[in-house]
Parts: C-alpha cells; structure tokens; sequence
C-alpha cells in the first residue's frame, strides 16, 4: 500500500510540474497581427499600359502565422489578399495605372500580377530572439499565358535587445521581395507590350 501512495504522489508531482499538460495553468494564447503595407522607394521602369494585380492564392491555407513561448500569431486578414494589396499599394505608390481585382477571370484581358502565398513565418523562441520567413512564387500573365515566373524567399533571424514588431518584420519581408520582383515583373511587361 505504501509503494502505491508513493507511485501515485510521484506521478502526480511529474504531472503538476510538466509543462504543457492537461493540468498546466498555461495555455498558448491567439494573438492577431494587423497586417499592413506602406510602399517603400523602389526604383522600377516606367510601363505605359495599366496592370491588374490579382489577389495572391495560397498553396496551402496559412491560418497560423507562427508562435512565441506564449502566443499563437494569427493574421488580421487573408494572406493573398495582403499580398496582393501590397502589390497594388507598392504599383500605385510609384505611379503606376493599376486595378485591384480578386480573380484572374475578373481582371480580364490586361497584363496580371500575381502570387502564389508558399510560406509566411514568424517565430519567437525568446524575448530577444526572433526570425521570419516570407517566400512566394511571384508571376505575371495575359490572357491565360504565364509570361514570367520565379520564386523569391526573405527571412532574418535575429538575436538583439529590440528585434521590433512581429507584423513589421513580415513588412519587411514583403519590401525585400517586392525590391527584387516587381522591377522584374514591370520589365517583363514592357518587353511584351
């Protein structure tokens, strides 16, 4: 009987100390980023016809955008529609003639911008510890024929005393990408205007 009360009491002591348990008073708590874009100065041609931006697909749903010790990160709104948004702010910032549409069917005709959402990441394993990963197949079409397409990745990992805001950093991401894709994209469009 005495070896059954010890078994019992020393299995209860693993179970209160364990993290993550049934029993333990933590739970990882949803927490939404509020994702924005502002445009950023990037050098791109000039291009005389007006683009459509499409909302971007998504290979696979991205509901959880990472975590920390505490937090699930959850976005504010639909990842291919922040990226595409961001293409349309991006276009529209630099004085481009460009329309934002949700489906290629609805942009019709015209030269399309488009994405393909492979992967969007933030994890913080520590309060001073923090790396993202934002990597999307970036495209552009016109009536049904893919002109261009190539796959562009931006990650950080970084370990500082301020490694700033989470939502921030997948700006970030975008900026890097878009510094590299969009003159691409433009210039694909001009050589088959």
């Amino acid at each position: 009987m005495k070896k059954l009360i010890v078994c019992l009491l020393a299995l209860s002591l693993m179970i209160l100390s364990s993290p993550r348990t049934g029993l333990s008073a933590d739970k990882m708590k949803d927490t939404t980023l509020q994702l924005s874009y502002t445009p950023i100065d990037i050098d791109l041609p000039t291009c005389p016809v007006r683009i459509a931006v499409v909302k971007f697909t998504e290979s696979k749903p991205i509901k959880k955008l990472g975590q920390s010790k505490l937090f699930n990160y959850l976005p504010s709104m639909d990842i291919g529609t922040w990226m595409g948004k961001a293409v349309y702010a991006q276009l529209r910032a630099n004085g481009f003639d460009v329309e934002y549409f949700d489906t290629m069917d609805a942009a019709g005709d015209k030269f399309i911008i488009t994405g393909i959402a492979n992967k969007v990441y933030i994890n913080r394993p520590g309060q001073l510890e923090m790396e993202y990963k934002v990597r999307i197949d970036g495209m552009v079409t016109k009536n049904n024929k893919l002109l261009f397409a190539q796959n562009y990745t931006s990650k950080q990992k970084k370990e500082m005393t301020n490694t700033g805001d989470n939502a921030g950093k997948l700006m970030a991401g975008l900026h890097d990408i878009f510094s590299i894709f969009l003159p691409q994209a433009v210039k694909t469009i001009n050589d088959y205007n």
